[in-house]
């Protein structure tokens, strides 16, 4: 008899350990669900994570970017439309908490740009024909004086009242938000909250192509890739703990009409899409901060690209100029594994070691 109890104690052993190896095994695969919001497409990737556990977390991820689309999209039926038509007929507007926090990011973004960063400018976007989903655009560019009717109106973030309860009014009609340079950002942080709050550390997001990176894939950190404006890999980097690579360019989104090409980035001071830079690449610790400088240092280009991502608080960028000239901050060399050896590479001033949490540099807010 005692020698059937050992028998019986070791095959219990032998099952809770079997069980618990199964359990283990099963943590350790990828688990990845996909989204279609705003047009694009949105990929979570998680570790350690037992299956129920993730398929909560996705539901609830799900749940987070359906409210996004009804309070941010620029041109479907949204909070945000409903609040562009009551600033046109001079209302006040409450909007909700999603939307009110996003505008609040889209002020400081003015500021910290110095202006360069300006999401009250979508009558210009809408007249652009960046108001969709579907490129290249081919039909031919506005006329020159449409342009300059919203350019003398001035529409700006800086005069534009959110009050503690949301509700958003303004003294110029003219003002039409559009908050597409710096959604992406403040989706992937979202995402990652809803993951926080379920316990989950480590997970690779990624909106329509831009990452935030939590953790680290396993035993390493999460290694993603640069393309080039030519849709080839230009370079690798690893990110890891809460590291988020953004990247704004001309080659995806474009307006082109006998052989002569538009971006979608609009320079607010001309009304116009910047021109002489193809890409920018930037890597924060905050996904709202690299979305707002990539999008800002395609206006700045190479020759504001210091003073711009000074104020803006990033020290880790590469900026790739139509011509092919790349601009690198030293921090970002550091950091960036070229696929092929640029050609010609040159090397900013030093604006900050830390990728992750370089500091803004104070600034008076623009007029």
């Amino acid at each position: 008899m005692r020698r059937l109890a050992v028998f019986a104690a070791l095959a219990v052993a032998l099952l809770l350990g079997g069980a618990w190896l199964y359990r283990q095994q099963q943590a350790q695969i990828p688990r990845r669900a996909s989204f279609v919001i705003f047009g694009g497409l949105t990929e979570v990737e998680l570790r350690g994570v037992p299956e129920p556990a993730a398929a909560a977390a996705f539901g609830a991820v799900g749940e987070t970017l359906q409210r996004d689309q009804r309070a941010w999209h620029p041109w479907e039926m949204s909070d945000l439309l409903r609040l562009n038509a009551a600033i046109a007929q001079g209302e006040s507007y409450q909007t909700s908490d999603e939307l009110a926090g996003l505008l609040r990011a889209a002020q400081r973004a003015y500021v910290g740009s110095d202006g360069l960063f300006n999401a009250a400018v979508g009558s210009l976007v809408d007249l652009w024909g960046f108001h969709t989903s579907d490129y290249p655009i081919t039909a031919p560019p506005p006329p020159d004086g449409n342009i300059a009717a919203i350019l003398a109106m001035r529409p700006r973030m800086s005069e534009l009242r959110i009050a503690d309860d949301g509700t958003v009014t303004s003294s110029n009609r003219a003002i039409q938000l559009d908050l597409n340079g710096l959604a992406e950002g403040y989706a992937a942080e979202q995402i990652a909250a809803v993951l926080h709050e379920r316990g989950i550390a480590d997970a690779l997001i990624n909106v329509g192509g831009d990452v935030l990176a939590l953790g680290s894939a396993g035993a390493r950190a999460w290694r993603v890739a640069i393309s080039s404006p030519q849709h080839q890999a230009l370079a690798e980097v690893e990110l890891q703990g809460h590291e988020a690579l953004f990247s704004s360019g001309n080659y995806n989104k474009f307006r082109e009409v006998e052989g002569r090409r538009w971006g979608h980035v609009l320079d607010p001071r001309t009304g116009r899409p910047a021109r002489g830079t193809a890409a920018v690449s930037v890597i924060h610790g905050d996904a709202v901060v690299a979305d707002v400088a990539s999008t800002t240092l395609m206006i700045a280009g190479p020759t504001d690209l210091v003073r711009i991502a000074r104020r803006l608080g990033v020290a880790c960028v590469v900026l790739v100029a139509d011509d092919g000239a790349i601009w690198i901050t030293p921090a970002m060399q550091r950091r960036l594994r070229f696929t092929t050896a640029p050609a010609r590479l040159s090397v900013t001033e030093d604006i900050g070691n830390d990728c992750s949490s370089a500091a803004p540099v104070a600034a008076p807010a623009p007029q």
